[in-house]
């Protein structure tokens, strides 16, 4: 059998076509990537300085931070009992692994 021009050209065009395909995904993956580092960065900021930036809000903005990092919260008593939210869970149990390490 041979390759006619028809042939060459149509397959070229389609090879060209999931090239350019490939090349998109690549792209978009290497800015989900960034996001995802820039994301983390960012909560790990939060989470560090989260005691600080609670201290020094006004009524409004505390109850903003609580709704953003804790889920179902719930007085008992005098005690506040409460679930983090995701990622913030994450890094609370990350920071509890660190602690047990030092011993």
């Amino acid at each position: 059998m041979r390759i006619t021009n028809e042939m060459f050209n149509y397959k070229l065009k389609e090879l060209k076509e999931k090239q350019a395909e490939i090349t998109d995904k690549i792209q978009q993956y290497t800015q989900a990537d960034e996001n995802y580092y820039i994301t983390a960065s960012t909560i790990l900021n939060l989470a560090q300085r989260a005691l600080e930036v609670f201290k020094n809000s006004e009524v409004l903005e505390k109850r903003q931070l609580l709704n953003f990092l804790l889920q179902n919260p719930a007085l008992h008593g005098k005690n506040l009992v409460f679930t983090l939210k995701a990622p913030f869970d994450r890094v609370l149990l990350t920071n509890r692994c660190v602690e047990m390490l030092r011993w």
